[in-house]
């Protein structure tokens, strides 16, 4: 990944990344050589309120304010990544993800909202960049998170996401 320019707005750090602008949500965690962080291309104040709390949820786990986002979970709520790995705290992410990456971010290329019976369905679609154990950094990994949002808060989360394919190529 190739950073252009580097931009400091107070604790926000904007990123010129090969032509589009990474916003980096807290420059603490920027500074962090574990940096894990959401970056993005849109504005939390375009979407509706379930893709708000998804918003929510997103950058505290990038700034890793687990129990925060727990805050922002049913009881119950299983969160499921590739392979089948189902948490059910936001804690439990961060012992998986260092077993497979020094730090992760995620560029969101749009939500989509939509009311169901079971409550509203949230899609976030993006690609992730980052850095492999070995220090070697990968960018443009596909992704798909979706939620179910039930009176405010997670109820239900689903991750999909070319990690392991990028990984098998190198």
């Amino acid at each position: 990944m190739a950073v252009l320019g580097i931009i400091g707005l107070g604790k926000e750090v904007v990123l010129i990344v090969k032509s589009r602008v990474e916003v980096i949500v807290n420059a603490d965690v920027f500074q962090s050589p574990d940096l894990q962080s959401i970056s993005h291309a849109m504005t939390r104040d375009s979407l509706g309120e379930a893709g708000k709390v998804v918003w929510d949820f997103l950058h505290l786990c990038a700034e890793r304010r687990y129990e925060e986002a727990n805050a922002f979970l049913v009881p119950g709520c299983v969160m499921e990544f590739p392979g089948g790995l189902k948490f059910r705290d936001c804690r439990e992410l961060s012992q998986r993800s260092s077993t497979v990456y020094r730090w992760v971010a995620k560029v969101f290329e749009r939500f989509e909202e939509y009311a169901t019976a079971d409550g509203t369905v949230v899609y976030n679609f993006g690609t992730l960049f980052g850095q492999w154990l070995d220090g070697t950094p990968f960018e443009g990994i596909r992704y798909i998170d979706r939620f179910v949002i039930q009176d405010g808060k997670i109820a239900d989360q689903k991750v999909w996401n070319d990690l392991a394919v990028a990984a098998a190529r190198r």
